[in-house]
């Protein structure tokens, strides 16, 4: 009778898995598929497998523009979140003044839909805009902050994609911060711990899990940054890999480099976040 009772309730578990895996083999297993048969077919003469893609690819120099930056953008986006974000939780943690109001001023840049923050922001960082106006009040000379392929440009799209997106970070750390028991901090001080002995032996090892995993959630949806670069630099301003995928779809009609350049995106996010996930393990 249990084991009847066992394989039923078995079978009725598999059945509401049904749906999710449905939906994984759709929306996720389908479109992988076909841009590998894509990426790896001829688009001319149709011979599959073809390696002519990526011989394309290999001998595109924007194509390695892409790439490096694809290596340099999230990995100093990601860093600069987690400072920012750990420093806002730590400061925000504490008994402030009117402490809601800032912790809602802090998320605001995440609130804003994407597209108009970084309209706003490109407004902003035009030779004549906000940027520039208020440097040549005080008296320095402007800044062309948004030049193609100049260091400045990566610079700022790292900046802006990194403040838009550290409410994230902020809001993770602030809960892990809110979920540590009290009683082991007032021990360490009771022992005659100092501010900064307290944050590296107490703080920072309880709030490790939380730091790890905001490293891989914002580590993987930071590779596969797109907007940022596209609307502040162009295609061709600061190519990283999904825009370079965009280009070569919309611009040259190439569906197949397009998808070479987005199956290596995708081989780019694993390569990333297996160190992270084998550090979790």
């Amino acid at each position: 009778m249990a084991a009847a009772s066992e394989s039923s309730l078995t079978r009725r578990r598999a059945l509401l898995a049904v749906p999710l895996v449905a939906y994984f083999l759709l929306f996720l297993g389908y479109p992988v598929l076909h841009a590998l048969r894509l990426a790896l077919t001829d688009g001319v003469t149709g011979d599959f497998p073809s390696t002519v893609n990526l011989r394309t690819l290999s001998g595109d120099s924007l194509f390695w523009r892409a790439a490096l930056n694809n290596l340099i953008v999230p990995v100093a986006s990601v860093a600069l979140e987690l400072v920012l974000g750990l420093a806002l939780a730590l400061l925000l943690s504490e008994r402030l003044p009117v402490r809601r109001l800032w912790r809602t001023l802090a998320v605001v840049p995440f609130a804003l839909p994407e597209i108009v923050y970084l309209t706003v922001m490109r407004y902003v960082l035009a030779p004549r805009g906000y940027a520039n106006a208020a440097l040549l009040a005080a008296g320095a000379p402007a800044v062309d902050w948004l030049l193609p392929g100049h260091v400045t440009t990566l610079l700022v799209v790292v900046v802006v994609d990194a403040w838009h997106v550290t409410p994230v970070v902020f809001l993770m750390l602030l809960a892990a911060l809110a979920a540590m028991p009290t009683g082991i901090h007032e021990a360490a001080s009771l022992d005659g711990a100092r501010s900064w002995d307290r944050f590296r032996r107490v703080t920072l090892p309880l709030l490790r899990p939380a730091l790890y995993a905001a490293a891989l959630l914002r580590g993987l949806d930071a590779v596969r940054i797109f907007a940022a670069p596209l609307v502040l630099a162009g295609v061709e301003g600061l190519p990283v890999l999904s825009t370079y995928a965009f280009h070569q779809w919309s611009d040259y009609g190439d569906d197949g480099a397009a998808a070479a350049a987005a199956v290596v995106l995708a081989l780019v996010s694993v390569a990333l976040a297996t160190p992270l996930l084998a550090r979790r393990q």
